[in-house]
């Protein structure tokens, strides 16, 4: 169960990019049923597309986190950890711990605004 739980959390493709277009397959009902195809000046049909630009960035940086276990087995095992004995090893998640105030916010910083930044470039690719 425990390992299960693991492989759930770890791989979150497995149940966030099957959620993701199903959320984007109902916004889209929703939308269309309640406010029409457009809404005068400012059209919400805008808003479906970032729920498909969102569940492909996730998509895509499972895939590559796939790619990463089967070509860079021991990278894979130090960002993500490792299984063992029933319990999870992560050295990177205690190196992490081991950085200054800054360089945390520096590295917390810089994933962010890279995700927004692909979610953005999706999204305007979609519209």
């Amino acid at each position: 169960m425990k390992k299960l739980f693991y492989f759930i959390q770890l791989i979150d493709g497995v149940w966030s990019v099957p959620l993701g277009f199903f959320i984007f397959f109902f916004v889209g009902l929703l939308l269309s049923t309640a406010f029409g195809m457009a809404v005068g000046q400012y059209d919400l049909a805008f808003i479906q597309p970032l729920f498909l630009a969102g569940t492909v960035v996730v998509g895509a940086t499972n895939m590559s986190t796939i790619g990463l276990y089967f070509t860079f087995r021991t990278i894979f095992k130090y960002l993500y950890g490792d299984f063992k004995n029933g319990s999870i090893h992560n050295q990177s998640k205690l190196d992490f711990h081991n950085l200054s105030n800054l360089q945390k916010l520096c590295v917390s910083l810089f994933l962010f605004v890279f995700f927004v930044a692909a979610i953005l470039i999706v999204f305007l690719s979609l519209v």
